[in-house]
This record gives structure tokens, sequence and C-alpha cells, in this order.
């Protein structure tokens, strides 16, 4: 891989970005760019990070995201360019590739909404790399989120509905950013459409679960506090709870993981 000159970066995505709506010549001469900057001593696994599903050519960080800056403002005015780009991207086997089209579909106005959802629900997948999961509903639903509130829960609530546990998972995903998002303050409805997963905590879910657990404690402890000993209340046969609160005790205050532990005696 060549040292990456950040000039030259600029010019090489602004000449890519121009071939906003010509999908086919966008992603081949996106594919010649990735080859300039190939990470191919890396091996897979290594920094701490899982194999990739897909294929990838390890670019560095600054790659897509200049590739992103230099093609957002086309986003705006170039609607449906835009989705056909994003359709085109995603279509490629590359890790890389997939996540610029998630990020695409984020920078997409979302009214008509059901063109962005419908991308969404059809390229999530059980066996899909867990960073474009990941990628999907932080960045591919990002304007939906922050300019549709209402719509995004209603999302919310049908994955957190279905029977499915990969569409529970979904729908935790998408609750989590929502709360890491400031301008959202809603808990008691988040703590309502979360409460009946937490009770069945389903072992699969169980790292979301708690990823969850400590965004509502670092922005409401008293009130997650709460939430989970009432929850802990609920007799269902189900361990779920009770495993939730012990392994999220770290992240509340001395006083208050001193009532949670008390809650957990009491229901022994």
């Amino acid at each position: 891989m060549p040292a990456i000159l950040l000039a030259k970066l600029k010019i090489q995505a602004a000449h890519l970005a121009e071939k906003f709506d010509r999908p086919e010549k966008f992603v081949r001469e996106l594919h010649a760019l990735c080859d300039i900057y190939a990470e191919r001593t890396r091996r897979p696994g290594q920094a701490g990070e899982p194999a990739p599903l897909l294929s990838t050519y390890k670019l560095p960080g600054p790659v897509l995201r200049q590739v992103l800056k230099e093609t957002t403002p086309y986003l705006r005015s170039e609607r449906q360019a835009a989705l056909r780009l994003a359709d085109a991207l995603w279509a490629e086997p590359y890790l890389e590739f997939r996540l610029l089209a998630a990020s695409i579909l984020g920078g997409i106005p979302p009214q008509p909404v059901e063109t962005l959802l419908e991308r969404v629900q059809a390229w999530t997948k059980p066996n899909l790399d867990d960073r474009l999961l990941t990628a999907l509903i932080s960045d591919g639903l990002a304007r939906v989120r922050a300019e549709d509130t209402a719509l995004y829960l209603d999302l919310i609530k049908s994955w957190l509905e279905s029977r499915e546990v990969f569409s529970q998972r979904l729908g935790l995903r998408a609750l989590l950013f929502l709360l890491k998002s400031s301008s959202f303050e809603n808990m008691p409805l988040a703590m309502r459409l979360l409460a009946p997963v937490v009770r069945a905590a389903p072992s699969r879910l169980k790292p979301d679960l708690l990823d969850l657990i400590q965004a509502l404690a670092q922005r409401s402890p008293r009130e997650t506090a709460f939430f989970l000993r009432q929850n802990l209340a609920v007799k269902n046969d189900n361990p779920g709870t009770p495993w939730l609160i012990r392994n999220s005790l770290r992240y509340f205050p001395l006083e208050m993981q001193s009532s949670l532990r008390q809650a957990l005696r009491n229901e022994m």
C-alpha cells in the first residue's frame, strides 16, 4: 500500500464522484482505486478484528471517508441516481463496497422513506457480516432516525415484536443508536419497547441487551435501575433478567449497585 497523500486522494475521490450517475463506471473505477490503496500484507483477524465474511481490500480509513465526502453533495439532488449507485455497490461482494453503500443510503433524503426501508430490510440477513449489520442500522438509517423518529420507532417496534431472534437483534441495534442520539429523550418509551426482550433475554441477544442497559444507565441510571427491578419482579421462569442485572452492575453508581443486588437476593 502506498503512503496516502491527502491532496492526491482528494483528486482521485473527486474524479470518482463525477461518475456518480454511472454506477457501472463508478464501481469499476472504485475497484481500481481500492487496488492502489489495498493493504496486502495484513492477514485477516489481525489488529483484534474478526476476519470478514466478504472479500476485503483492507483499505485504510481515509480512503472510503474521502470517497464518501466527495460523493455526498450529489446525494441531495440526485436521489434516484444515489439509489442506483447504492444498489450497484451492495451487489459487489466486498466489505468496503457494501459499507459505502450503507453510508450512501444514509445520506439520501428519506422521502419517500419506503425506498430506503425496502433496501435495509432486503440487505439485512442472518449471515450478514456484523460490521455491515451495524453500518446499515447506524449509517443506512441515519436520516430516517434524525428526521422521522416516529417511523424509526415503528420500525424498532416491528422488529422487537417479531418471533425471530435475528429481527429482535435488529430492533435492539436500532434502539441503541437512537439512545446514543442526544436529541432523543423519551426514556420511558425506550424501556417499554425493551421490556419484553429483557424478560426473555435469549442468549443470542444478551450482548446487545447489555449494550442497551449500559446506554440507558449512562443517560438515566436511577430510572434504569428501577426498570430492571420492575422486570425482575415479573415471574416468567426465565433467568434472563437476573443475568442481565448481575452483568450490568458495573454501569451503575455504587448505591444503585447495592439496591440491585438486594433485589436479586429478594428474588432468590
